[in-house]
């Protein structure tokens, strides 16, 4: 799942200007599984966006496979 965060860092509490609607910190996108909701790398799958530790669990291991 995609969100957009507010991730200030409260330039001003330590005498910094602060860039307003310009600053970086304000808007960031972050990715997070639709199952679990940790923040790693995703993969598409039956149409969700899973971790690979919720993807192993809904996809079956052939038997007899190393």
């Amino acid at each position: 799942m995609k969100k957009t965060e507010n991730e200030c860092v409260g330039c001003t509490s330590v005498g910094l200007h602060c860039l307003g609607s310009g600053c970086p910190n304000r808007s960031v996108t972050r990715y997070y599984c639709d199952e679990c909701g940790c923040e790693e790398k995703l993969y598409y799958f039956d149409g969700r966006e899973l971790c690979v530790d919720c993807l192993l669990e809904e996809v079956d291991v052939v038997e007899g496979s190393c």
